[in-house]
């Protein structure tokens, strides 16, 4: 066979691996799902799926293992390996098609892990870059940042500041508040702001050095952290009030992570990603101020809820 037709006929077959692949990308988007799809399998706390209760699964979970296998059945061939993206996933459906998970990283896994008291020692050995999610207790509860930061702080540092208008040039989260940008947060009107008017709950990362160094001033390194551990000049700050918070995702960061309850207090629930759902468990737990969480967010799907009373806020950053 000449080359020019082997040629042919390999283009050929990529051309339909490609209409195959989108078709399903087309359906998965006509669904509407996001990396939240997981939030409607309604499981106890605390109990794992049967096999049994498989039939109770919502339709599109299949159609979404189904496109999961297939994706990965042509992404992964030989034949497609090559720098260049033969096709452009849309959007919604690009974190569905992440690698799939050893399950064991959450079989044995029921709950968080609660400490008063850890060395930088045990904690590098035990928890560090594990997938156990772990809450140091008072870790936090020192920092300025306790004392101090609340929506009057941040609309200073952020108004008053040559920041001020270079704000949201990094990343910012309107979940579902409505507000879309810090400009935006920053100059609700006042009734909104203390929280007895219309409910809001957002999320940004620092963008600058120099936003960052100030930023820190008022908060600490986790003393637990290996000290090896190094991160980068980035930090994330979510802010909001009762009844609110993130929805179901998995994110897609370099590193393990932290956050620090500030102010306020946040129930967190956990899920194992949606290959381990058989097998490994749903869990929620809450946050008190002045303690620090560390979980894989990469690896577990997770979503917040802040609890009723004063106004949430977390500090997280990643570590290597």
């Amino acid at each position: 066979m000449s080359d020019a037709k082997t040629s042919d006929k390999k283009g050929q077959k990529y051309k339909t691996a490609e209409l195959k692949v989108l078709k399903i990308l087309q359906k998965l988007e006509s669904l509407k799902l996001s990396d939240g799809y997981v939030s409607q399998i309604r499981v106890p706390a605390g109990k794992r799926i049967n096999l049994k209760d498989k039939l109770k699964l919502p339709k599109y979970f299949y159609v979404l293992i189904a496109a999961v296998v297939v994706g990965l059945v042509y992404w992964t061939s030989e034949e497609w390996s090559s720098d260049l993206c033969l096709l452009d996933a849309p959007s919604a459906t690009k974190a569905m098609f992440r690698p799939p998970e050893d399950c064991n990283m959450c079989r044995e896994v029921t709950g968080v892990h609660r400490v008063s008291n850890i060395t930088a020692e045990e904690f590098e050995s035990d928890y560090a870059y594990g997938s156990t999610p772990l809450i140091v207790s008072g870790a936090a509860s020192q920092w300025r940042a306790v004392r101090e930061f609340n929506y009057e702080f941040f609309k200073k540092f952020y108004q008053d500041s040559k920041m001020g208008t270079r704000t949201n040039d990094c990343f910012y989260f309107a979940y579902k508040s409505g507000l879309n940008s810090l400009q935006e947060v920053f100059s609700m009107d006042e009734s909104r702001a203390n929280l007895s008017g219309e409910p809001w709950y957002v999320g940004w990362s620092t963008c600058f050095d120099e936003e960052t160094r100030r930023l820190r001033s008022y908060y600490n390194r986790p003393y637990f952290l290996p000290k090896t551990a190094e991160s980068d000049m980035v930090d994330w700050i979510f802010m909001g009030g009762p009844g609110q918070g993130a929805h179901m995702h998995v994110d897609s960061v370099k590193h393990m992570s932290w956050q620090a309850q500030v102010r306020g207090r946040k129930r967190w629930e956990l899920a194992p990603p949606p290959e381990c759902l058989y097998r490994c468990r749903w869990f929620s737990f809450v946050v008190e101020p002045g303690e620090i969480l560390v979980v894989d967010t990469n690896r577990w799907y997770h979503r917040t809820n802040v609890l009723p009373g004063d106004i949430s806020i977390t500090i997280g950053a990643e570590y290597d």
